[in-house]
């Protein structure tokens, strides 16, 4: 009878354990799509945006080259299935080509502050902005690190202003 009882405790532990949300480690975790093709994949609508402006003149001295930006609807994971839902805002993804990997020396950030759910995220060949609405023309921030070693990121020099137009299907 105790032994019975003890495994019924067992498999009533182990039950509620595997049933319970924290063995999905993403959990409630926001994601974003690394390409366009992956967001379609996931059932995303994508959207794509041109820049008015592809290459810069880094204050470093390097050159930086964006591409086509694109767009998917904001998700999180739920037992490792992701959720669309766009009362998190949309990712705005912008793709770029660096010098000189692994420096941090730009930035991009939406210029209406007020339209930016989240604050960015960044990789080595993509950035993601996070806006609550999407628009015909989104303007973008390229700010740069200040190349005097005093000020570096705590002050930092927004030397364009980019307009994404959004491209008609």
């Amino acid at each position: 009878m105790a032994k019975t009882i003890f495994i019924l405790i067992i498999i009533f532990l182990l039950a509620t354990f595997l049933s319970c949300d924290f063995v999905y480690k993403d959990n409630g975790a926001f994601g974003h799509s690394e390409t366009k093709k992956e967001a379609l994949e996931n059932g995303s609508e994508v959207l794509m945006y041109l820049p008015n402006i592809k290459q810069f003149k880094l204050l470093d001295g390097t050159t930086l080259k964006i591409d086509t930006a694109w767009t998917e609807v904001s998700f999180s994971y739920k037992n490792n299935e992701r959720i669309l839902d766009s009362t998190y805002g949309f990712n705005f993804s912008i793709p770029f080509k660096k010098e000189i990997p692994n420096s941090f020396t730009f930035n991009f950030s939406l210029a209406d502050k007020r339209n930016e759910l989240f604050t960015n995220g960044g990789g080595e060949k993509l950035i993601q902005l996070c806006p609550t609405k999407l628009y015909n023309e989104m303007k973008v921030l390229l700010e740069q690190k200040d190349p005097d070693t005093t000020k570096g990121w705590t002050h930092p020099i927004i030397t364009d202003t980019i307009t994404f137009i959004k491209v008609r299907k």
